[in-house]
């Protein structure tokens, strides 16, 4: 399954999108967690990122694993948690709607513009924190894009 929000411009080579694809799941120490790889396309270029297996020591002392990009689905269902807020802030007349996983590897904010035309739009920006799934590195950099975003876009992002 593949989660995926485009641009409103139709030119191939322009068209602005992502989209986190789902992978396995996996249960490990009584949690239960959906691996997913984040796909960002701006015209022809296209940027992968996903997980990669590597042990560090955590800021604490202990042996950390990281490199994974997941949903937390046990004891607590994130996955779940992201698609209901995210169907409220469609119902809604909320002006914005932001989602960051538990363990922080992208963040999604969406944001209403005017009614024009009654053509419902939204800007969208979608940042990929990489530093925390490469490095244990907790930081605000970011790599991501933006764009302008139909609201039947918005209406088929779980559907997909």
């Amino acid at each position: 399954m593949k989660l995926k929000l485009q641009s409103i411009n139709k030119n191939t080579e322009t068209q602005v999108s992502f989209s986190i694809e789902l992978l396995e799941q996996k249960t490990e120490q009584n949690q239960t967690w959906q691996y997913y790889r984040i796909h960002l396309n701006n015209g022809n270029e296209a940027y992968s990122f996903e997980s990669i297996n590597k042990k560090t020591i955590s800021a604490v002392g202990t042996i950390a694993e990281i490199g994974k990009f997941a949903f937390a689905i046990s004891p607590h269902n994130e996955l779940e948690a992201f698609q209901k807020s995210f169907e409220s802030f469609l119902q809604s007349n909320k002006p914005s709607f932001r989602f960051e996983p538990s363990d922080p590897s992208f963040e999604l904010i969406i944001e209403r513009l005017p009614i024009i035309n009654n053509e419902h739009n939204f800007k969208v920006f979608f940042w990929v924190d990489a530093g925390n799934t490469k490095a244990l590195e907790y930081t605000w950099d970011s790599i991501g894009i933006r764009f302008i975003c139909s609201k039947e876009s918005l209406n088929l992002f779980f559907s997909t």
